[in-house]
Order: structure tokens, then sequence, then C-alpha cells
């Protein structure tokens, strides 16, 4: 091979190895965060998620079940937008297309994303019903618990967000409320709750 042949072989492994570089470097980066590459939420909505998952589920550990299908943003013409927003300017808009947390890993272990309309309960009224104590009941209800959120609407400063929040474990048992959080030097954090309801 003449010397000429030999160069433009080392030019060309040596662009093919300069090209992967940033591809490399990307991919170990995100592996880092809380998503992999094909999900329909950005990095900043994933953290809220987590903030709200955190601030429900505390130092529980164990298995949960998060319904990958994202209900619509807060609205505008939601009856408990204004008390959550309380003078701050959101630019709520019907989505053009839904997301979706298909594909989304949490950093908390234990989260199982499902297709929430495949979700079966454990009821605690049926387990009370067959014979099950009210503690062994709700516990059992607990632990096959969905929880659900809402895709989340922005202020157009972009400093706070609102987000729905359901938490579901059978026909009369469940709570949930919309979530305002604001976000600081340290972060997103919860700043307040309202339309709470509870069953």
């Amino acid at each position: 091979m003449s010397s000429k042949g030999v160069k433009m072989r080392v030019w060309v492994a040596l662009a093919v190895g300069l090209a992967s570089v940033p591809t490399v470097a990307w991919g170990q980066q995100a592996s880092s965060r809380s998503l992999v590459t094909d999900s329909s939420v950005s990095p900043e909505e994933m953290t809220i998620y987590e903030v709200v998952l955190d601030s429900w589920l505390g130092k529980q550990r164990g298995r949960q079940f998060v319904n990958q299908e994202l209900s619509a943003p807060p609205l505008k013409s939601d009856p408990q937008f204004a008390d959550c927003t309380k003078g701050l300017d959101f630019s709520v808009a019907a989505p053009v297309q839904r997301k979706s947390l298909a594909g989304v890993q949490f950093k908390r272990k234990g989260i199982e994303l499902i297709d929430g309309s495949k979700w079966k309960p454990a009821d605690p009224e049926q387990g009370i019903a067959s014979g099950e104590s009210i503690d062994a009941a709700v516990k059992e209800g607990f632990s096959k618990s969905l929880i659900s959120f809402s895709e989340i609407a922005f202020s157009r400063d972009g400093n706070d967000a609102l987000v729905n929040f359901a938490m579901v474990c059978g026909g009369l048992c469940g709570s949930g409320s919309s979530i305002h959080l604001h976000k600081a030097a340290m972060g997103w954090a919860i700043a307040g709750r309202c339309g709470e309801w509870e069953s």
C-alpha cells in the first residue's frame, strides 16, 4: 500500500474517532440523569416529577406503580388554578402533542412505570369485605397504588410550575392535588398545594 493510502486511512480513522467523542460524552452525561433518550419529557420536567414523587413517598421504600401516561396540564379554567398561582403569569395552552413518561427511569429505586388503563388495584374496601383487617387491607391497597401526574404548566418566566398529582388505591381510596413548585438557587421545590381531594 502506498504512503498516500496509509495516510488516508489514518485520517479516516481519526475523523471517525473524533466524530464519536461528542456522542460518547453526551451519552455518558445523559446516563447520569434520570431520563433515557426516548422519553418525551425534558430533563427539567423530569426533575419536577422527581421532587413531587419524593415529597409524597418520603422515606417509604419498595415498589411503586406510576402511570406512564400524563393527563392534560392544569388549565386556567380549573377552579383551583387561581388558588395555586396567586397572581403568577402562567401561559397555559392546550398541548400540541401529548407527552408521556414512557421510557424514563426515575432515580428512586422501585418505581415501575405501567399503562394506567391496565392497572388493577388491591381495593381496601374489597379486602375488608372479605375479612381482612382494616390495617392489612389498607397496607395491601397502598402497596399496589397508582400514582399519576399531569403534564406540567410553566410560568412565562420559567421559574414556577404547576402539576396535578393523584394517588389511587381503590374506588374509595386515594388523594391528590395541584402542586405549585418554584425554582430557586437550590433547584425546584414545592411552594404550595391547592385543590386537594381525598376519597
